[in-house]
């Protein structure tokens, strides 16, 4: 679908009443795959090491929680 499909489709969605967004929200996350099973306990460790591993080579940068949620409310907003 296209881009400016897509826009069109968000711009008229936030147009929506609440119960009419939380309608349309819940639909669209009921028509998504399931959520794979949770992970195992050695899954979990293995991508805690791994993301550990990206911050001590400095591919990624670690973030305090407050910048975090503050990235997070800034895309919300987009």
């Amino acid at each position: 679908m296209p881009m400016i499909a897509v826009d069109e489709i968000k711009r008229q969605a936030l147009a929506l009443g609440l119960k009419e967004r939380v309608l349309l929200a819940e639909s669209l996350l009921n028509s998504l795959p399931p959520v794979p099973e949770e992970w195992s306990e050695a899954e979990e460790l293995a991508e805690a090491e791994r993301r550990e591993g990206e911050i001590e080579t400095g591919h990624v940068q670690a973030l305090h929680d407050g910048e975090f949620w503050e990235r997070i409310e800034a895309r919300r907003r987009k």
